[in-house]
């Protein structure tokens, strides 16, 4: 199967990596485009990185390029930057003795293109292709399994899932991600070989995680992982028996790529609805995403479930949009997005038609915050100076509501004349 390797890898790419494998092979050693990259080019897709190996070792590598940052040198592992990108390139190697579940205790240099290619994990990724000749080299039926969306381990799968636990995951993700099928011994080594995949970090899982929540289905990575058992390995208060809502999952598949708090709110809710704020953020924290992510899905997940608990949707009136919608998400993202028309769209997982009612009323510009209201606390203290100021947040919500209601209420003489009715009532 031949590789449209001029067409397919953009010409700025396409440079370096000519660049790259010239120096390499003028200096007399070997050098392959490999992995990931390869298997994107078999399925005629554009690559999003492009990972090299050869027979030169990092020493030598270093001699050759002006910037190369040893990001795994231990592992014969550099990374060439050219015009600010990065390319891993690896020396061929013999990883021995896994012994934690995750890294080889040490590797082998000075070995061949074709041993490399041994262990490596699936099939699909262990491609290699020669930039200058345009050779592709298949030593384990790698273009097979692609043809035929399949993913298969390099040899024995509880083996070499036993090597390295997060094979396991990457396994389901790139069932994701690519729309494959995991071939039966693979999926079943899976399941035998949990013990090993317990031990390798939260960080990774999470990032596996987040990796196919770009894929276009990411669906099915929460699928598989509740199929598999998987979160209750690295959540332990996670219940073992999931039953996921798949009308709400599959909203997952509908998210925009740049709200991940929108895609693990949906995610928690289709598998736990009845979760509350702390349980929520509990699992969040214990699977280490970031705090932003946190606040994103906490937001989301309030918002998806006020709204999924609403009887009739479609009779939402504009008061209940403004306070228990707008208002939040204008609290929560004005001063990290341009709230517009087109921010709001991709909330319709959540909101369907409704959407362009929600459109409609933000492009109205109604006072929706306390500190859009044409007084504030000090107003309070400057006309009512008896009232303690522990009652000033009542007056204001109070002044607040009315706006919701009414937005031609906010006026600053008229929102006076409100407060020292709503206090004379306190008096009272």
């Amino acid at each position: 199967m031949p590789i449209d390797f001029t067409s397919l890898i953009p010409t700025f790419y396409k440079q370096h990596l000519e660049l790259i494998d010239s120096a390499l092979k003028n200096a007399g050693f070997e050098c392959y485009l490999v992995g990931g990259s390869v298997r994107d080019l078999v399925m005629n897709r554009i690559p999003k990185e492009y990972d090299l190996t050869t027979n030169a070792e990092p020493k030598q590598i270093k001699k050759l390029f002006r910037t190369v940052i040893d990001t795994g040198i231990e592992h014969g592992t550099v990374t060439i930057v050219l015009d600010k990108v990065n390319y891993e390139v690896t020396t061929y190697r013999i990883d021995k003795d896994y012994i934690d579940g995750r890294r080889p205790e040490h590797v082998e240099f000075g070995t061949t293109l074709h041993e490399d290619l041994k262990r490596r994990d699936f099939t699909m990724n262990a491609l290699a292709y020669d930039i200058q000749t345009g050779i592709l080299i298949d030593d384990h039926l790698g273009i097979q399994d692609i043809h035929n969306k399949i993913i298969r381990t390099i040899g024995n799968p509880i083996k070499r899932f036993t090597e390295d636990g997060l094979r396991p995951i990457r396994a389901l993700r790139f069932a994701s991600t690519l729309n494959f099928t995991i071939e039966e011994e693979t999926k079943r080594a899976i399941h035998l070989t949990k013990h090993i995949t317990k031990k390798i970090s939260l960080e990774r899982f999470q990032d596996e995680i987040l990796k196919s929540f770009l894929g276009d289905k990411p669906s099915k990575m929460i699928e598989l992982l509740v199929e598999e058992n998987i979160f209750s390995i690295f959540i332990p208060t996670f219940p073992i028996d999931l039953n996921p809502n798949h009308i709400t999952l599959n909203r997952l598949n509908e998210i925009h790529k740049d709200l991940v708090g929108l895609q693990l709110a949906y995610t928690f809710f289709s598998l736990l609805p009845n979760l509350d704020q702390k349980e929520l953020e509990n699992h969040l924290r214990t699977l280490k995403f970031s705090g932003q992510n946190i606040k994103d899905s906490l937001l989301f997940f309030d918002l998806i479930r006020k709204w999924t608990n609403i009887p009739n949707p479609n009779d939402t009136n504009e008061f209940t949009f403004k306070k228990d919608y707008l208002a939040p998400v204008k609290r929560h993202f004005a001063n990290r997005y341009q709230l517009d028309a087109e921010f709001f769209e991709r909330l319709s997982p959540i909101f369907g038609s409704n959407i362009e009612r929600m459109v409609s009323i933000w492009n109205e510009n109604p006072p929706l915050l306390l500190s859009d209201l044409t007084i504030n606390g000090n107003h309070l203290s400057e006309h009512f100076p008896n009232l303690p100021k522990i009652k000033f947040g009542e007056v204001l919500n109070f002044l607040l509501d009315l706006v919701l209601v009414s937005p031609k209420e906010n006026e600053f003489h008229n929102l006076i004349t409100q407060s020292a009715e709503f206090i004379n009532k306190l008096s009272e």
